[in-house]
């Protein structure tokens, strides 16, 4: 069940404080990747925009929690945001001038200019000190979806202004037509949002609720809608580069998937001219998403020179923004529903008459574990990876969660009793698939 605001107050005063954010780890240095495309699975599935093992930062779980003070700094850019909208609409009713409109129009975008210059400050800023350690893992996730919230106050404003510069005879902003640069500004905000970040900001406002456990105070049961229910942290999975950031979760029967990659529009690559060459790069980038999605559309915006593609497929959606002069993909936004998802070939163990499955799909893509007795029973049981506890299998004895890049290690334990797969995230392209699961 979904919980008001208020709940964050009253949260606040029962809850201890928790470690949530896993160590980052920080591979060996060595020298960065000047651009990676993305990457086609084994598993059929669509291709995913990764960062390049030289270039990787950090990588590491962190945990997204009821958070007052995000809640209300959250709440206070919404607050701003209508604010700034009825500011705009004042001033335009204060006069008829034409030329002071213009005026207006011209000052408001110029605005909107700075702040869109100030969130990539604000992210690079925020990514730098998450990368030197100077940030916790949970403050990153809440400062990257405020930026987030700030992006939508933006792209909000955008649409305002271009609907005010309508009604204004022979409107332009900056010697562009209103609506290019209103499309123009929109593309230049992709990067500050996505899945994972809308539910980042799900999870700060306490949205997010499980069973309770025997161990847990009652006095949190108490708080709930019913004596069943706690909240409980959303887990995602990050990595970073430098400059760039990958979140991946699963939450609510869904993978989200959302990367930001800002040195593939300086990378060296051969440009793209027309809709032509970027209809055969997008088939290049995603092939199977170009063969096996029912709906796909494509805009092209010259004068920031960028495409945008996007697919809807029997596994989800992908949206894509390429960069036309270096042809590379610097976002990627993906949303799964798990239930779809081919799998690789398990990988299992067995101990004292209790099975282990584990199906891979691809590094920072959705991971399942499944937990039976031998005869085919479901099992209950806490799952970790890589020493981090991401929850619970359940009546139904699964549990879908993010594997991280590289070699991993899942242990289940069932009453006292513990079991270890330990395989790679990475996929043979010569395995064998198997067809998504029965829920």
């Amino acid at each position: 069940m979904r919980r008001a605001i208020a709940l964050v107050l009253a949260l606040c005063c029962v809850l201890a404080p928790v470690a949530l954010a896993a160590p980052a780890s920080h591979p060996p240095d060595g020298a960065r990747a000047s651009s990676v495309a993305p990457v086609t699975p084994a598993t059929e599935t669509t291709s995913y925009l990764r960062i390049a093992p030289d270039a990787l930062e950090t990588a590491a779980y962190n945990g997204a929690t009821i958070d007052v003070s995000g809640t209300l700094a959250l709440e206070t850019q919404q607050l701003d945001g209508r604010f700034q909208q009825e500011l705009l609409r004042q001033r335009f009713s204060d006069t008829e001038s034409v030329a002071a409109r213009h005026e207006q129009i011209e000052a408001t975008a110029a605005r909107i200019d700075e702040r869109i210059e100030t969130l990539h400050d604000r992210q690079a800023t925020t990514i730098t000190a998450y990368n030197n350690g100077s940030l916790s893992g949970q403050a990153f996730l809440r400062d990257l979806a405020r930026i987030g919230a700030a992006a939508d106050r933006l792209e909000t404003a955008v649409g305002e202004l271009q609907r005010r510069a309508d009604s204004v005879p022979r409107s332009t902003i900056d010697g562009t037509s209103v609506i290019n640069w209103a499309q123009n500004r929109q593309f230049e905000l992709a990067p500050f949002g996505g899945p994972v970040r809308d539910r980042i900001t799900t999870a700060l406002r306490g949205e997010n609720t499980v069973p309770v456990d025997s161990d847990v105070p009652s006095g949190v049961a108490r708080i709930g809608p019913t004596r069943e229910e706690r909240l409980e942290p959303l887990w995602v999975y990050a990595e970073t580069t430098a400059d760039g950031v990958v979140l991946a979760t699963v939450d609510d029967g869904q993978y989200s998937r959302e990367a930001y990659l800002p040195g593939e529009r300086n990378a060296t690559a051969g440009s793209v001219e027309n809709n032509t060459d970027v209809r055969n790069r997008r088939a290049t980038l995603y092939p199977w998403a170009e063969n096996n999605s029912g709906s796909k559309g494509q805009r092209n915006v010259q004068q920031v020179g960028i495409s945008r593609f996007r697919f809807s497929h029997d596994h989800g959606r992908l949206t894509a923004y390429l960069d036309q002069n270096t042809s590379q993909v610097f976002v990627e936004h993906q949303q799964k529903t798990l239930t779809r998802l081919p799998t690789a070939a398990p990988v299992t163990t067995t101990t004292e008459n209790r099975r282990l499955v584990v199906n891979r799909t691809h590094p920072s893509g959705p991971l399942e574990v499944f937990l039976t007795t031998e005869s085919g029973k479901r099992l209950d049981g806490t799952v970790t990876v890589e020493n981090r506890t991401v929850g619970e299998t359940g009546p139904d004895g699964r549990l879908w969660t993010v594997a991280p890049r590289g070699n991993v290690t899942v242990t289940a334990r069932v009453n006292g009793s513990s079991m270890r797969v330990e395989t790679s995230a990475a996929v043979a392209t010569n395995q064998t698939l198997v067809a998504p699961a029965s829920p």
